[in-house]
């Protein structure tokens, strides 16, 4: 147990991890989750539909729908972009908390399955997300949803691609979106923020394995400037939607998502803000947990805020 931080015991037996990104590590890693995730047994009570969209470069990727039973529509629906440092596939509870959402806020759920680093840095998983929301929209009347009460979101590095995704829908004029739902989400390539700096021995995941994410994600890019939408932080941030921004107290990324909370308001957006303490990155995977029980029910009312906004 790590003693160093005042960790709620919920979390302070998670490990303290450091990941290296190199090609063959998380080719092996990856093979492990995603047979996990293939033997959790799950019974979805939701009509669950497999896809395949086209990104922008022609390749192919799936993503899944999620439609809770007798749903009236057309219905609201949540774009979700899981977390996995751009580089690892989605976990088991990734589809639980999204047959949540679609469940408890009443909407449909398109989950996307984006391509992944380092075999595909940025732009390529992010291409693939936005990709995934245009489909969407092209398909809002074969999915039976409303165009107008579309949503993006995701947790960690999911929350850096809804952000992203979120500015360039708007500068592309493609939707008016009602709202981005934000889990501790990654923003800031910089890694300066005290959090980012210091938080070097947490648990799960820590501020080396951050720094070294970005350089595999954004590989493309050394001794460049920060492409657009890359990381979030640095774009414009009026005129994006009603926002949700969850942090966690011991997170390397704590600092900039409060900071973009903070940003975000001053730029006249309406804020949602959960600052959970004594939370780790990722805390939520202990699931019973009191403190994951009460955030994931303030994700679901802001969800139902959103959506009944835009009746």
């Amino acid at each position: 147990m790590n003693k160093k931080y005042d960790i709620h015991p919920d979390f302070a037996k998670f490990p303290t991890i450091t990941l290296r990104f190199n090609a063959l590590l998380m080719a092996l890693i990856n093979t492990l989750m995603r047979l996990m995730t293939f033997f959790t047994k799950r019974s979805f009570d939701l009509t669950v539909s497999r896809h395949k969209v086209s990104s922008a470069d022609g390749s192919a990727f799936p993503v899944i729908t999620m439609t809770p039973q007798d749903l009236q529509q057309p219905a609201p629906a949540l774009v979700y972009y899981h977390g996995g440092a751009f580089a690892m596939p989605h976990a088991s509870l990734h589809l639980e908390n999204c047959e949540r959402y679609a469940n408890e806020a009443g909407c449909v759920v398109v989950f996307v399955d984006y391509r992944l680093a380092p075999k595909h840095p940025f732009p390529c998983g992010f291409e693939d997300c936005y990709a995934a929301l245009q489909w969407t929209i092209q398909q809002a009347q074969t999915l039976g949803i409303d165009i107008q009460r579309i949503a993006v979101g995701g947790d960690s590095a999911g929350g850096a691609l809804a952000a992203g995704v979120a500015q360039k829908a708007r500068d592309d004029g493609l939707i008016e979106l009602c709202a981005q739902l934000l889990i501790y989400p990654v923003l800031d390539n910089t890694c300066t923020t005290v959090s980012a700096t210091e938080f070097i021995d947490v648990p799960l995941w820590n501020a080396v394995s951050n720094y070294r994410m970005w350089e595999m994600y954004l590989s493309r890019y050394r001794n460049t400037l920060t492409p657009p939408y890359a990381a979030p932080t640095f774009g414009e941030l009026s005129r994006l939607p009603f926002s949700y921004v969850e942090t966690a107290q011991f997170d390397p990324l704590r600092d900039e998502g409060m900071h973009y909370a903070e940003s975000l308001e001053s730029h006249g957006v309406s804020v949602v803000r959960n600052d959970t303490q004594r939370t780790i990155h990722g805390y939520d995977g202990a699931s019973k947990s009191a403190i994951s029980k009460a955030s994931m029910l303030k994700r679901i009312a802001f969800l139902r805020e959103a959506f009944s906004a835009k009746k």
